[in-house]
Formats: structure tokens, sequence, C-alpha cells
């Protein structure tokens, strides 16, 4: 039986509330778990990890796990979600928060960092700690394939985000490149809960297989519409200056598709603005009239929607389902969100 009539249907301009408002019970036991966790203590490392507990976030991780499993057996065992859904979303906060002393940023969501507020040491070892309460987790629960699951995107994270540095002021950065660096730093993690969400849900191959397609095509959506809005989102929404990856000199997708037609004078404008933390905003404009010329954001929003259109036929190879149904919902949310 495919997915071919939506319960929910999907909408233009659809919210995040419209797909986590199913799954909110387990999103409770999830914030309880990791709460719990976390302990109370007030030595310095339980002190970071309650800041960064506090910073909040829409604990789309474990929402993922929580709706792939919901959508193979809708009874599925809510405290094991619990748990597999702390225990992503603690790899999550633990990579947020050596990423944000690598980039030495000073606020997240509009608060302050760990690292700004802690100090860059306390908040590097404080991400060892909550990464150390993730395996140590999955060690309770005793499921093998999870443990395999998560040490697995966990490297291929990191292994991303070293590409990534890797990779930065390279103008001219392969596209299959971009694209691998994508699918390491992004899109292993976002398909590793959707086959946590699988394995918890006792999911047979086929059905693991289709939401683990889906996971990767989403996160690959998700990240190349990240690095669109870097150029086109409204800086009070999103809550920081467009061209913040272009400063910083990461070459994403607009960048690398308007560099091969671009002629010479444009070139050097791109040359000059990439990894330039003084570009000022005419700088910024002139670039972005570049890109827009050479109908890069067009291509990368295209790109992202083909990505987004592969998701759902991945999800077309599951029962119809109100959690099917949110797992849409999601994927439109992905290319529509101003944030």
């Amino acid at each position: 039986m495919t997915n071919t009539t939506f319960l929910v249907p999907p909408c233009v301009g659809v919210s995040p509330a419209a797909f986590l408002e199913f799954v909110q019970p387990d999103l409770v036991r999830v914030e309880a778990r990791l709460q719990e966790d976390v302990g109370r203590e007030d030595r310095l490392v339980a002190l970071v990890a309650r800041h960064l507990l506090l910073a909040g976030g829409k604990r789309l991780r474990p929402a993922m796990v929580a709706l792939a499993a919901r959508a193979v057996e809708p009874d599925c065992d809510g405290a094991r979600i619990a748990v597999i859904g702390a225990v992503v979303e603690f790899v999550h906060m633990a990579t947020l928060v050596h990423d944000d002393v690598v980039d030495d940023t000073a606020t997240r969501r509009g608060k302050p960092t760990a690292n700004a507020v802690f100090g860059n040491g306390a908040a590097v070892l404080s991400g060892d700690y909550i990464l150390a309460r993730a395996m140590r987790l999955l060690a309770i629960d005793g499921d093998l394939r999870l443990f395999r699951t998560v040490a697995e995107i966990t490297a291929e994270m990191s292994e991303g985000e070293v590409m990534e540095i890797a990779a930065t002021g390279r103008a001219d950065l392969p596209i299959a490149e971009y694209t691998e660096i994508v699918r390491k730093k992004t899109a292993a993690f976002v398909e590793g809960c959707c086959r946590c969400g699988a394995v918890v849900a006792h999911a047979d191959e086929s059905t693991e297989e289709a939401l683990g397609r889906y996971g990767y095509s989403l996160g690959m959506a998700f990240q190349i519409a990240d690095d669109l809005l870097d150029y086109t989102g409204d800086p009070e929404v999103t809550g920081k200056p467009r061209g913040t990856d272009l400063r910083d000199g990461r070459a994403t997708l607009p960048f690398l598709l308007a560099m091969p037609a671009a002629t010479e004078s444009e070139r050097a404008q791109l040359l000059s603005a990439l990894g330039n933390d003084r570009l000022d905003e005419a700088g910024f404009h002139a670039t972005f009239a570049i890109l827009e010329e050479h109908g890069a954001f067009d291509r990368t929003r295209a790109e992202a929607r083909e990505y987004v259109d592969q998701a759902n036929q991945a999800l077309s190879q599951l029962p119809a389902s109100l959690s099917a149904d949110c797992l849409t919902m999601l994927t439109e949310f992905v290319v529509q969100r101003d944030r």
C-alpha cells in the first residue's frame, strides 16, 4: 500500500508546529530524558550542558526519530523513542558547541553560546561530556544496530566538518566535493535519525531503506536550502547577517554555480568577496547581483526541490499514516522555511 492520500494535506507556508504537534508527547518525553540525564549538579560540566539545553531549538532530530518510528508502528514504545531521541539530540548539541568554538560564534538563536559564557575550554570538554552521555544511553539500550548507526553518523559528521574547513577559501571547489561535504556533515545525520526510528519500531529491511533514503534526501535539501538562505534570507528573521558563509570563505552552491559563467570582472568581484570578513553591504550586493544574474539562486532552489521530490518518492513506499503525512509536511517546510 502506498501513501497516495494525505490525511494532513501539505500546505504553503507550513509551520514546524504543524508536523511537530503529532509527536509532541514524544518530544515532551525526550525533553524530560535530556534533563534527567544531564543532572542538576552545580558542577561546571553540568552547568554548561544545562545552558545548551535551555538554548532551546525545535528538537527536529528527535522528532524525526519519533515520526519515522510511528510511521512504521503507530503504537511504538514511547519510552524507547525518548531514549533514542535524547541520544540524537545530545549528538547534535555536541556538534553545535564544537562548531561554535571553531567558528568563534558568540550567539545562537539570539542567546549567548556556551563558549561565550564559559570559555572555549569548558565548552569543548562539555561537548565531549554530552557526546559521552549519548553513548551511555546507547549502551544502556543495548541495541548494537543503533550503536553502530549513531557511531557511523557521528564519524561522518566529524569528517564532513573537517572537509569543510579544508575547503575554506576554495573558489574552485568541485560541486561533487561540495555535495560530499553536505552529505557527510548534514544528510548522513538526518538519514541516521530516520534509520534509528525504523530500528526502534522493528521495521523490515525495505522499510528501513525507504526511511533512510527519505532522511538522506531531506538532509541534502535542508543544507542546500540553508546555503541559499545565507544569501537570500531576511536578517531580521534568520538572526544573522546575509553572506556569513561568503565572508567566512565557504563557497556554497550558489557561489559555485555562478563562478563558471561569470565574466572576468565578475570573477574578480566573486574572488574578492570570498573569505573577506570586511566585505561591506555594497560589496555583498555586488556579489549577490552577479549570482542572481547567472541564475544561481533559482538553480540552487531547484536542486533543493529535486531532493525534496526524492524524499517524497521514498515516502511513497510507506503505508499511509499520519506520521508519513507529517514527514511529507517536513519536506515542504525544508524548502519553504525562512530561517
